[in-house]
């Protein structure tokens, strides 16, 4: 079975989720869960019932390819309480978010950074969301390069 799932479904799926399964957690939960996506393991987050009668589970996978500095457990959970702060605003203003996706509408990325300096470290971190897999919703976190985020010097001496 198909999932279907419109973007702006993903966006509330993942910030209640990663505010009730991972930041609401205890710290040695929260570890636990973090060294299992750090060593590249998917995270089961829940089951849910769509309103079609329909389940779906619902993963999560991080991709930190581009992190910069040491990813460790504290920068990850201030990482992604920025992230979620900037997905409840997307949320909240009701706003269409900006979506990219690959052909098939399938595989999402949006455009709603979560931008960290973290000892001189410029990170971004971006939800995405996978529903290639039947009856599935993988929800990723990724680390991109920052830098196509970072405004030049030369606008911020000006303002």
């Amino acid at each position: 079975m198909n999932v279907k799932i419109d973007a702006s479904s993903v966006l509330a799926i993942a910030a209640n989720l990663f505010k009730t399964c991972l930041l609401d957690a205890g710290r040695t939960e929260a570890k636990r869960y973090f060294k299992e996506l750090e060593a590249g393991r998917e995270l089961y987050l829940t089951e849910m019932t769509m309103t079609d009668k329909s389940t779906i589970k619902v993963r999560l996978q991080l991709m930190p390819q581009e992190f910069r500095g040491q990813l460790n457990f504290s920068a990850f959970k201030l990482q992604l309480q920025m992230l979620c702060a900037e997905l409840v605003k997307v949320i909240q203003a009701e706003s269409e978010p900006i979506v990219m996706s690959d052909d098939s509408g399938r595989q999402l990325m949006f455009n709603i950074p979560a931008i960290s300096n973290i000892d001189g470290d410029f990170n971004a971190l971006l939800l995405g969301a996978d529903l290639r897999r039947n009856g599935e919703l993988i929800l990723q976190l990724m680390f991109i390069d920052p830098e196509q985020y970072r405004v030049p010097e030369s606008t911020t001496a000006q303002s």
